[in-house]
């Protein structure tokens, strides 16, 4: 796993796919910044912030993930065939996830989300509300805003923000909570938001 207090950052085109913008429901209201911004000593009950950008964006399907301090989280490479892969390689160039490109697509996110199809791991809510995302057998949802997208928790208790997606023309920032990155989530949400804002049907 990457050290979360080492990393940060990314970039790319409009999302064609997402919820429309008011869809926001019981979900807490959309933040201009994940909690406004970084912590600091005076609230103490905020949690760390790590920042990712995606980078040498001619397309998110091929380029960098870069954190906070400049170093090259990720790499997503993916060949130019019509239905080749995209690879998602960590710092050590390990694959840490994929995308296969069929007429309908398929994801895997090594030990944590098992091959499926993305229509159905990112799928649209029957609220039409948001998209559900299962990690490690754990259900989250991503809401839309204005800015972009938010992932928040699911369960019986209130909705808890831990990451949310912002873009501009040519630019896309991931913010994520330390703990989520402790709880294994980053990959997953590298990956999640690589389809989201790729372009291509994810159904």
């Amino acid at each position: 796993m990457l050290n979360p207090y080492a990393q940060g950052g990314w970039s790319n085109s409009r999302n064609s796919y997402s919820i429309n913008n008011d869809a926001w429901g019981n979900y807490p209201p959309p933040q201009p910044s994940l909690y406004g911004a970084l912590p600091s000593s005076t609230l103490p009950s905020q949690p760390t912030i790590l920042t990712f950008r995606f980078t040498s964006l001619n397309s998110v399907l091929n380029c960098k993930v870069i954190g906070s301090n400049n170093q090259t989280c990720f790499t997503i490479s993916t060949l130019p065939q019509a239905q080749a892969s995209t690879i998602f390689y960590n710092q050590q160039g390990k694959n840490v996830a994929s995308v296969e490109w069929h007429t309908h697509p398929l994801v895997e996110v090594h030990g944590a989300v098992p091959k499926q199809y993305t229509s159905r791991w990112i799928g649209v809510a029957p609220s039409k509300k948001c998209r559900t995302m299962e990690v490690n057998c754990k259900l989250y949802a991503w809401v839309s805003n204005s800015a972009g997208m938010n992932l928040v928790t699911v369960g019986p208790c209130q909705p808890q923000l831990i990451a949310q997606v912002t873009h501009e023309v040519n630019s896309i920032q991931l913010e994520i909570t330390a703990q989520a990155v402790q709880d294994g989530l980053l990959e997953s949400t590298v990956v999640a938001a690589a389809i989201l804002y790729c372009g291509r049907s994810v159904k």
